[in-house]
């Protein structure tokens, strides 16, 4: 009998995820708020998610959990219900029971986890939380979903977030990253590392046709990749050419390339000043860009106008030119505004460069 419980036990202790998680999937010593694990696919990314929410609830170091998903539907089908999801991960002594009418996991120990969609912001804000993990950051439609989060983030003496995602270069992924040393701890992995639990045909087609390209480097190796293919520009170029402003420069020119419409989902409105000293060489003396209401482009055109001491505001003619002087004229009766006709698409924001 004693001989058979110590069997159980030591066969317990030898599945466990400690003892089979990698080091990488292990969450880091010390102080963060923000655990952000950049991995390729099929790196178990989910899996280690799951597991640690399943070891924050059975410890008592969470009890009231956000996990948000892209979709409602990647919530549910991937970070509950999926295959390395919290219902399959979690150990029979302590697992939960789920509502899915509810989107809530209910623990034994009175533990509560409801599953969010990074589609609906507006969902966490009332919500509180002292534990978070956040799937596929970078695929986030809506990334004022993230900030209704923190809000939330409230409970305890520590609340923390796992973000587990394939690094792309967005917004929220800088950001975090920019914070890494401080409440940000980052761990980096990659598909190969996990290749013994993946189907071997997954390697023989996945891999030969996507290694060394570009896509492979983001989704395998997951490198963070911030130079978008087919760009005028990339970074290194543009770090090279940087410079202190100069003085004396002779025409300084505000550039207004505006979005059709405005609001969360809106394209952003191109805001850029630049200028040209006596040798004809350009400089880009700054990049407002945003999303505006045309009320609020408008003001800082004219702010940016006046600030640097401009000599013009120029804007894209093709996307409403009447509209774009109507609205400046509503913000600053002088007339500043001449129009620029830029008609290759993707090109438009050059236009404050041409009219040096």
């Amino acid at each position: 009998m004693v001989d058979t419980f110590a069997a159980q036990l030591v066969g317990a202790l030898e599945r466990s995820w400690p003892a089979v998680a990698r080091q990488n999937q292990l969450p880091p010593p010390g102080y963060w708020q923000v655990w952000l694990l950049l991995a390729g696919r099929g790196f178990g990314k989910t899996r280690t998610l799951a597991e640690w929410v399943c070891s924050q609830v059975a410890s008592g170091g969470a009890s009231r959990i956000a996990l948000v998903a892209a979709t409602a539907a990647d919530a549910r089908d991937v970070l509950v219900e999926g295959e390395s999801g919290i219902l399959a991960v979690a150990p029979p002594w302590c697992r939960p029971v789920y509502e899915s009418s509810r989107r809530r996991l209910t623990w034994p120990n009175g533990a509560i986890a409801t599953t969010f969609s990074a589609e609906e912001p507006e969902r966490l804000r009332g919500p509180q939380h002292d534990a978070a993990v956040c799937d596929e950051l970078g695929s986030w439609a809506r990334p004022e979903t993230w900030d209704m989060l923190q809000f939330g983030l409230r409970l305890g003496r520590s609340p923390r977030c796992l973000v587990a995602t394939t690094p792309r270069p967005t917004r929220l992924i800088r950001e975090l990253l920019a914070r890494e040393g401080r409440d940000v701890v980052v761990t980096r992995g990659s598909t190969y590392e996990n290749r013994a639990n993946l189907a071997p045909g997954f390697f023989d087609q996945v891999i030969r046709k996507y290694e060394g390209t570009r896509l492979g480097r983001q989704e395998l190796l997951a490198e963070f990749l911030e130079d978008t293919p087919g760009a005028l520009w990339n970074r290194d170029q543009l770090d090279l050419c940087r410079r202190e402003r100069p003085a004396g420069l002779q025409r300084v020119v505000v550039a207004i390339d505006p979005a059709a419409t405005s609001g969360e989902d809106a394209d952003e409105t191109g805001i850029v000043v630049a200028g040209k000293d006596g040798d004809g060489h350009g400089y880009v003396l700054a990049d407002l860009s945003g999303r505006y209401s045309p009320a609020d482009w408008a003001r800082r055109a004219i702010a940016a106008y006046r600030a640097h001491q401009a000599d013009r505001v120029v804007a894209e003619v093709n996307n409403g030119g009447d509209m774009v002087e109507a609205t400046l004229r509503m913000v600053f009766q002088h007339p500043v505004h001449r129009g620029a006709c830029v008609t290759r698409q993707g090109r438009a924001r050059r236009a404050g460069g041409c009219a040096l």
